[in-house]
């Protein structure tokens, strides 16, 4: 298997980069708060690079590189801690009405950087997307949800959101007609969420039976996949900031580097990060393999638990500080832990389908 980047991927992921770099410094980054000011942001991003397509079909406007192209991108977005709707966008939505067909329409709003949002995850899911409770009824030419739809990123801030239901036939995707019903809050990664207080909301049908579940079941892995890759970035980061502070900090007249107790702990940093990266560019790879998503998010959620930890640490009380990056960076990778499930659940996960 080839696990180099074509020339294609590696100027995208360049370009990124790049722009982040240029666009995003810390202090920047560390003033963006609240959904007002990340949408923005976004838009800002959009206008500049048009990051949107990146791994959306050409039919739809997008660059036409796929789930590789949706990896760079996230990597790159989670090693400068830009907090953008891509994944919850492009990624996850994308992915849906690719998989649905016929929905070319939505497919170009979402290549032009229109923010559209999946309400999945509810409060027994656990990273389950079969796991929902909230009932669609037919009323007429028009359908009602009632139910409520936990911690969904970005949903007060898009433009359009889609939410899973159960008929009478099964699991069913539909559009929120008019503003969804939200409880607005942020997230502890300074992410923008919000519920969604579903009761009696008028939507329309976009997908029912089973080409509607396989679709979510879909999005939700290349979701997955994508939140490994930026988990990766986050935790270069963290790394290489480590790595640096112990060469600048001095005790008993030493550099902190010089310990060798510390070098160990360092190079146990390191090892946990490139099985981290492997793992992640398999899950990129074999999207349509559910064991390869779930066991990337397992070994991810591992490793930016124990390298956050680490940093702080080893940053000692300047680890917590707003001045540092390495706190801001860890309370993502906290995030990462259990967004799209946890890494205890995706080892049930990936036993149950390696059982299977």
């Amino acid at each position: 298997m080839n696990l180099e980047l074509d020339e294609d991927l590696r100027m995208l992921a360049d370009s990124v980069s790049g722009w982040l770099k240029q666009y995003l410094p810390f202090d920047r980054r560390r003033e963006l708060r609240g959904g007002a000011a990340m949408r923005a942001f976004w838009d800002e991003m959009q206008g500049a690079l048009g990051i949107a397509g990146a791994g959306l079909p050409e039919a739809w406007g997008g660059f036409g590189h796929g789930p590789e192209a949706h990896m760079v991108v996230a990597e790159a977005l989670g090693s400068a801690l830009a907090p953008t709707p891509y994944i919850e966008s492009p990624v996850v939505v994308g992915t849906l009405l690719a998989k649905l067909g016929g929905h070319d329409e939505l497919g170009a709003a979402l290549a032009a950087g229109k923010l559209v949002v999946l309400g999945w995850e509810e409060e027994q899911s656990r990273g389950d997307a079969r796991s929902v409770r909230t009932q669609a009824v037919q009323d007429g030419a028009s359908w009602r949800l009632t139910g409520t739809k936990r911690a969904v990123r970005w949903a007060a801030q898009a433009d359009t959101v889609l939410a899973t239901a159960r008929t009478t036939d099964g699991l069913a995707l539909f559009r929120i007609d008019g503003a969804a019903p939200t409880r607005d809050y942020r997230l502890i990664d300074d992410h923008p969420a919000a519920d969604l207080l579903l009761d009696a909301t008028p939507a329309t049908l976009i997908a029912a039976g089973d080409a509607a579940e396989a679709a979510i079941l879909a999005a939700v892995d290349a979701g997955t996949a994508a939140v490994c890759a930026e988990g990766v970035g986050l935790m270069r980061t963290l790394l290489d900031d480590t790595v640096d502070y112990t060469k600048q900090r001095k005790q008993f007249g030493q550099a902190l580097a010089s310990f060798q107790v510390l070098q160990h702990r360092m190079v146990d940093m390191r090892i946990q990060l490139e099985q981290s990266a492997a793992a992640a560019i398999l899950a990129a790879l074999r999207g349509n393999d559910p064991a390869a998503v779930s066991a990337a998010k397992a070994q991810v959620g591992e490793a930016a638990r124990y390298i956050g930890q680490q940093a702080v640490q080893l940053h000692g009380g300047m680890g917590l500080t707003e001045e540092l990056r390495v706190g801001h960076y860890f309370r993502r990778t906290t995030a990462i832990e259990n967004q799209f499930g946890d890494a205890d659940a995706h080892t049930r996960r990936y036993r149950k389908l390696k059982v299977a």
